[in-house]
């Protein structure tokens, strides 16, 4: 995995996910205990994009960072799907905290 700059954004010119997709799905590998995510994987038809992504959330915790993964979505990734990816961050955020509860 290349470190991209902190200054670097991603820029989706046309959503191809929107063409090539029905939905779009964010694979996680993060630690049970804490939500800290090591690994991410977004099924968009560009390696880049899902690798960019990954950059912005792999350290952080789906159990407390939240905001932080928000605001980064946000703010350096320019493309169409950046309101879904913050609800798919909430979605396995929940998920991960229904399986801390069942435990």
């Amino acid at each position: 995995m290349r470190g991209f700059p902190q200054n670097a954004v991603c820029v989706v010119g046309q959503n191809p996910i929107t063409f090539v997709h029905q939905s779009l799905i964010g694979s996680f590998v993060v630690d049970n205990t804490t939500g800290r995510i090591y690994a991410v994987q977004f099924n968009t038809i560009c390696g880049i994009t899902s690798n960019f992504l990954e950059e912005q959330l792999v350290g952080l915790s789906l159990l407390s960072d939240m905001e932080e993964m928000r605001e980064r979505i946000m703010t350096r990734y320019l493309g169409d799907s950046r309101k879904a990816i913050i609800v798919i961050l909430r979605d396995a955020a929940a998920k991960l905290r229904e399986r801390q509860v069942l435990a």
